[in-house]
């Protein structure tokens, strides 16, 4: 996380010493869906199901997952409508399970997504308080994934086992969209579709970097490339 804080400080900065060209600050926070690739992940959760040799069952495999996300923001600078600094936090998983009299084993792996970056947003036209526009994020990703393997016995004996691992990816990220705004002074609500394209490295094991995660010789990535649909409410200050 050091390479994160040093990111913070450095676009922080960037935004302070742009802050004299704007009139307008805006504080906002949003929430939204997002859809996520994830296709070696999968073929990594699919090798686990293989390698346990039990009639296990996926109950879920990356699905939709929320991410939410937090923004400061200059308003009217330059050419551009809004140039923020934001934070945003991605997760979704997979699990395969199977319980019954005897016990029950579960195959979980949690992933973690943190974008920190700068935004822009460009409005096209206007029809009374509605505005569409365009955007575009770039950002820092920073990835973690959690795998755990659960196994409860009730017989011949009442004993658990549970092994984890965590291992981290590093990357970057683009996310072009369009923006729907309604304008409610001093709020603002917007919604948001875009396609976030990921350019993630691979995971790699948090207590030795240089082990990678790997399946049949194909390395593992996050993948978090996919459709994003969002709701932001901000509060805008200045004239």
């Amino acid at each position: 996380m050091d390479r994160m804080k040093k990111i913070l400080v450095g676009c922080t900065l960037i935004l302070v010493s742009l802050a004299s060209f704007s009139q307008q600050l805006s504080v906002r926070g949003g929430l939204g869906y997002g859809s996520y690739s994830m296709e070696t992940l999968k073929e990594f959760q699919a090798w686990r199901l293989q390698q346990s040799g039990l009639p296990l069952k996926t109950t879920e495999n990356y699905p939709i997952a929320p991410f939410y996300r937090a923004e400061i923001a200059l308003c009217n600078f330059w050419i551009f409508d809004r140039l923020g600094l934001f934070y945003t936090f991605s997760s979704t998983g997979a699990r395969t399970t199977m319980s019954d009299y005897s016990g029950r084993v579960t195959l979980d792996a949690l992933i973690d997504g943190n974008q920190l970056g700068l935004s822009l947003q460009k409005d096209l036209s206007q029809v009374g308080p509605v505005i569409l526009g365009v955007y575009v994020d770039g950002s820092r990703m920073l990835s973690s994934l959690r795998t755990t393997d659960y196994l409860k016995l009730e017989e011949p004996a009442n004993t658990a086992q549970k092994d984890s691992y965590d291992f981290r990816a590093k990357g970057y990220s683009v996310e072009p969209g369009i923006a729907v705004k309604y304008q409610l002074n001093p709020l603002e609500f917007q919604l948001t579709v875009g396609h976030l394209l990921d350019f993630s490295g691979k995971l790699y094991s948090k207590s030795n970097k240089n082990q990678w995660l790997q399946v049949n010789q194909t390395e593992i990535k996050p993948e978090w490339s996919g459709l994003r649909f969002g709701l932001q409410c901000a509060l805008v200050f200045g004239s």
